[in-house]
């Protein structure tokens, strides 16, 4: 095997772990909305039920989300053109 096709393999290998990443994050982003939404449909409060905290980090995973489909997708990209 020559160092380009290792390079290419290594790079393939990290868009599957890239991917499997995506997924986990994915089933958490899941699991988020549904807390969020159990926590909301308990009605009216006189404070929010869903914690400020739980809202930032339902954005933070969104955002990490981002990166991570980015990421695969540019290392992709370069396991292609190699």
């Amino acid at each position: 095997m020559s160092s380009v096709e290792e390079v290419r393999a290594m790079l393939l290998g990290a868009v599957e772990e890239l991917g499997q990443a995506r997924r986990h994050a994915g089933d958490a982003r899941g699991c988020l909305a549904d807390a969020m939404g159990l926590l909301d449909g308990l009605g009216e409060h006189r404070e929010p039920l869903v914690p400020t905290e739980l809202r930032q980090a339902t954005d933070e995973l969104d955002r990490g989300l981002g990166f991570i489909g980015a990421g695969e997708q540019r290392i992709a990209e370069i396991a292609a053109r190699l």
